[in-house]
């Protein structure tokens, strides 16, 4: 062989050799994971910063090995009420799942709407174990788990026209909700209720669909909803939700093991965080309303509470003999717990 020739086969294995490294170098890049999040909140809203926040998070933390896309309101083809569905079925891998919306389709997840039962975050601290003990066995029949929670404020009406001062005022009103126990609680008090998911309340309101909405002043005000609202009544009748950040269980178990230890850190740190800081906003949010934009806030004394209170202690046993021996055990539970 001459010296040309095996300087021409030198040559071809030093390439053999660079484009094997090459490849080696960007296997790591193939095996990268992206997921789609769904969101119901727009892009703007406080949720969605929050959520968009532990979606970096991740994405830095696991050196981009797992990149988390945010989807919020109005960019996928499906609603609220199906996120649990869409995220069992893989079309998003992660979805923010409202108690209320997903009470449908997995009701024991959604026991903290029974109203005047969960009122705050403390009572909600106390139950959850119970609750995710229970909801991790729906959420498992489609597919999916959670990954971490956290809650909106505790929820009251808010509305324009004719304030709602006391209990017989209800009569006649007719209230957005956000869960079929809320919407109970309305019947008993001779109201009506309208569904209606987050990205349809504006219209609702201008159209007279509804003249109020069942929210928190923290949502109020990262919706924007202030410009259409005048009053709130402040009787905290549930604790907002839980909401679910669900995961599909395949796509979460197909992680590499210390991307999921990574995933799930982040998650267990975004729930404490959310929690303590959403919590920590609403009385602010609360004074800005009224300060601010002139919302009128009433507060209803003990007396009306009880009274309340008292028509809806027969649902919660109603409610939790419809979800047959799974419910009924939960709801003992959590009233056990909370001593009501």
């Amino acid at each position: 062989m001459s010296s040309k020739q095996g300087g021409a086969r030198l040559a071809r294995i030093v390439m053999l050799c660079a484009a094997v490294l090459l490849i080696g170098a960007v296997q790591p890049l193939q095996a990268k994971t992206t997921w789609d999040y769904y969101l119901f909140t727009g892009i703007t809203h406080p949720v969605s910063v929050y959520l968009k926040g532990f979606a970096d998070e991740v994405s830095k933390r696991t050196n981009g090995e797992l990149t988390i896309v945010v989807r919020p309101a109005g960019e996928l083809p499906f609603r609220a009420t199906e996120v649990v569905k869409a995220t069992g079925d893989n079309l998003v891998q992660m979805g923010s799942a409202y108690a209320g919306f997903i009470s449908g389709t997995t009701p024991l997840a959604s026991i903290g709407g029974n109203p005047f039962l969960i009122r705050t975050y403390d009572d909600l601290a106390r139950v959850w174990p119970a609750m995710d003990e229970a909801s991790s066995k729906e959420f498992r029949k489609f597919g999916v788990k959670t990954l971490f929670h956290w809650a909106w404020p505790p929820q009251n009406f808010y509305g324009r026209g004719t304030p709602i001062r006391t209990v017989k005022d209800f009569d006649g009103r007719k209230l957005r909700t956000t869960d079929p126990k809320q919407a109970e609680m309305l019947r008993r008090l001779h109201a009506s209720s309208v569904t209606l998911t987050t990205e349809e309340v504006p219209v609702a309101m201008e159209r007279k669909v509804a003249e109020g909405v069942a929210t928190a002043s923290f949502n109020i005000l990262g919706a924007k909803w202030h410009e259409f609202l005048e009053w709130g009544r402040l009787d905290d009748f549930h604790i907002g939700g839980p909401n679910y950040e669900i995961v599909n269980l395949e796509a979460y178990e197909a992680l590499p093991a210390g991307v999921r230890a990574t995933l799930d850190a982040v998650a267990a740190e975004w729930s404490a965080k959310m929690l303590k800081e959403i919590s920590a906003t609403e009385e602010q949010a609360r004074q800005t309303l009224h300060d601010k934009y002139k919302v009128e806030l009433i507060k209803p004394d003990a007396g009306q509470i009880n009274e309340i209170t008292g028509l809806m202690k027969s649902y919660w046993e109603e409610w939790a003999a419809q979800q047959g021996p799974d419910g009924m055990a939960l709801m003992k539970k959590v009233r056990g717990i909370l001593g009501k």
